[in-house]
C-alpha cells in the first residue's frame, strides 16, 4: 500500500542578513523611533504597527527593503509560485518586546506570506513557534520533522524568517533580561 505525504508548509531562515554594522544602525534607528512615536497600540511591548503603517518606507529601512525584497522572490520561486506575479510587503512594524513578553497564537490574515527579521536578541528571549492545528495526531510518536505538530526557531540577531502567513504561531515567553526587537512584515500577492 503506498504512502503519500501532501500539504506541506515551507519555512525559510536566513542568518546575517545584513553586516553587524548595518544592523546597529537599525536597532540605534529603533531607538530613535522610540522616542519619536512614543505611543504603543500594545500595553505589554512597544510596537509601531498601528503607528507607522509601513516601517520598511522608512529612510534608514530602506536597505534592509532591498534585501528582503531578494530573499522574498527566493522564497516564492521555491514555494513555485507563479511566474512574474506581482506582490508587495503591505505592512511592517517595529516590536520591543520586554522581558517576560510574549506573543499568543495567531496568523496573517489576508497576507501570502509574512516574516520577522531580529535586529536585537538575547539568550532565552523567545522562539518563534509554529504549529499545525489540523493535525489531531497529537499523542504520536513522530521522528521525521515533516510529520511534526509544531516547529521552532531561536531568535538570534541578523536572522530572516519567511513563513506562509496562515501557518498559526506565537513567540515564546522572554525569559531574558533583555529586550528582544523585532522588525515583521506582511506580504500580499496583488
Amino acid at each position: 500500500m503506498p504512502v503519500e505525504f501532501f500539504f506541506p508548509k515551507t519555512f525559510y531562515y536566513k542568518d546575517e542578513l545584513i553586516t553587524e554594522e548595518a544592523n546597529e544602525r537599525l536597532v540605534e534607528a529603533v531607538h530613535l523611533l522610540r522616542q519619536e512615536f512614543t505611543l504603543s497600540t500594545r500595553s505589554n511591548l512597544y510596537t509601531t504597527y498601528g503607528t507607522i503603517p509601513n516601517i520598511l518606507t522608512q529612510s534608514p529601512f530602506k536597505d534592509l527593503h532591498k534585501m528582503l525584497i531578494d530573499e522574498i522572490n527566493f522564497y516564492l520561486n521555491i514555494l513555485e509560485t507563479r511566474p512574474n506575479v506581482q506582490y508587495r510587503i503591505t505592512d511592517s512594524w517595529i516590536s520591543i518586546s520586554s522581558p517576560s513578553n510574549y506573543e499568543r497564537m495567531h496568523t496573517h490574515d489576508g497576507a501570502y506570506i509574512s516574516g520577522v527579521y531580529y535586529l536585537k536578541t538575547a539568550p532565552e528571549c523567545g522562539d518563534i513557534i509554529f504549529e499545525t492545528l489540523s493535525d489531531n495526531l497529537w499523542a504520536s510518536a513522530r521522528t521525521k520533522p515533516e510529520n511534526f505538530n509544531s516547529v521552532s526557531y531561536t531568535s538570534k540577531d541578523r536572522r530572516l524568517i519567511l513563513f506562509n502567513s496562515m501557518v498559526p504561531h506565537s513567540v515564546g515567553q522572554n525569559l531574558s533580561a533583555h529586550e528582544r526587537i523585532a522588525l515583521s512584515f506582511n506580504v500580499a500577492i496583488l
